[in-house]
């Protein structure tokens, strides 16, 4: 990068809340340069708020249709167990316990339950994996590459595109209304001649390869090209490196819930 072009500390140049949850989606380094030189907790505060806000619309628009997904799931537990050879007493006991899944599962996506379990469920869900996130690159920025950066900016880094879950969120909603199913094709899972309806009575390996296929989607990968964009910079490293870091760490999370997916298939809780 050209360092006359790079903002310095006491430049003029402003840039409001609004132009950065704009800007990250269409000029990505002009943001991250401004964070580079100086953060906010707004920077990862609203951005935080905003992506949880649609995701939980998100979540409670497509409930019914996750629920029914949820049913099936039951029902194909049920039906691994019930397959073995049991006593009809032992028989009647499962099918109670999995009725009782099931109005578990009624109640939870329910309302007015739904509602704010929807939004729960968002903000802990995105937090956690942030703070894991902004964690790992903080330690790969700092320790293994001798960086030094501050933390709340790394934790801007990755909260600042979680923008790209607001788009996501919009183009599953509208696709959930269209199709009246939770099967919002974004990932490469949808090579595969099943669905997710499908995917909790099939084998083991089959349910390994669709978890393994559904984490590789566009707004993924997007989210983690702004992330090497926004690691390069802060940390002033070469984007080769940069990409080594995140998508390092992204293969690593996709290796380890594949072989999860795998070992523990069919297993009920």
């Amino acid at each position: 990068m050209n360092e006359q072009n790079e903002i310095q500390p006491g430049d003029n140049t402003s840039m409001s809340m609004v132009d950065k949850l704009i800007n990250i989606i269409t000029a990505p380094t002009m943001v991250f340069e401004r964070i580079r030189v100086q953060v906010t907790w707004q920077d990862w505060i609203i951005p935080l708020l905003v992506a949880v806000a649609f995701v939980g619309v998100s979540s409670i628009v497509s409930a019914p249709y996750t629920l029914d997904l949820t049913k099936k799931a039951i029902k194909a537990q049920g039906e691994r167990f019930t397959s073995q050879d049991l006593s009809e007493e032992q028989r009647q006991q499962i099918d109670k316990r999995l009725q009782g899944q099931i109005e578990k599962q009624e109640a939870r996506y329910s309302p007015p339950k739904v509602y704010y379990w929807s939004f729960l469920r968002a903000l802990g869900g995105i937090g956690l994996s942030l703070m894991v996130l902004a964690g790992l690159y903080y330690f790969s920025g700092n320790t293994i590459l001798g960086g030094q950066t501050a933390f709340p900016k790394v934790l801007a880094v990755v909260t600042l595109p979680q923008m790209v879950k607001v788009i996501e969120s919009v183009y599953s909603m509208i696709f959930v209304g269209l199709t009246q199913s939770v099967e919002v094709p974004s990932s490469l899972a949808v090579l595969l001649p099943y669905s997710v309806t499908d995917v909790f009575s099939l084998e083991r390996y089959q349910q390994a390869l669709y978890t393994l296929l559904s984490q590789i989607d566009i707004f993924t990968i997007w989210r983690m090209v702004l992330f090497t964009i926004g690691f390069s910079i802060i940390y002033k490293v070469a984007k080769g490196k940069a990409t080594a870091v995140v998508f390092g760490w992204w293969s690593l999370w996709i290796i380890v819930t594949t072989a999860g997916s795998f070992l523990f298939a069919g297993i009920s809780g």
